[in-house]
């Protein structure tokens, strides 16, 4: 295969997992956008999850970050508590709101995965998952 070919593939995969999740989000009416989708599932992994996190996860500066956790806060999707750890951050947690989105993403991550997956075998999504972590390992360095 090409790297013209692979590349192709890749930004084929990329833009329709985006279009799928894009249209399962507007069809629950959730008025948020990707990113903040992005933000809550950090939110709801990672304990002590802090703006700093946040931003680092995402590779984003902290303006961005803070327009983003603004919109969340402005929703009551999110809440800040003080950080036991360092007085001078606070750690964002997911309210009550937040939770209930995050089991409506969760059960559109399914169904989009089952979508994707369909006539491949559980060896063909192992070879992806090394194969997709290795090449963002790649790009990573």
């Amino acid at each position: 295969m090409s790297n013209k070919n692979s590349m192709d593939s890749l930004f084929q995969l990329v833009h329709s997992l985006k279009r799928n999740m894009q249209q399962q989000i507007e069809a629950l009416e959730l008025d948020i956008a990707p990113m903040h989708v992005r933000v809550l599932k950090i939110i709801n992994s990672k304990p002590q999850c802090t703006a700093v996190d946040i931003a680092n996860l995402l590779d984003r500066d902290k303006a961005q970050v803070t327009r983003l956790l603004n919109t969340l806060l402005e929703q009551t999707l999110i809440t800040k508590q003080p950080n036991p750890e360092d007085k001078r951050s606070q750690c964002l947690r997911l309210t009550d709101d937040g939770q209930a989105i995050m089991a409506k993403l969760a059960n559109i991550d399914a169904v989009i995965f089952e979508k994707m997956k369909a006539g491949l075998s559980s060896q063909d999504l192992d070879t992806f998952q090394r194969l997709a972590r290795l090449m963002t390992a790649n790009l990573d360095r």
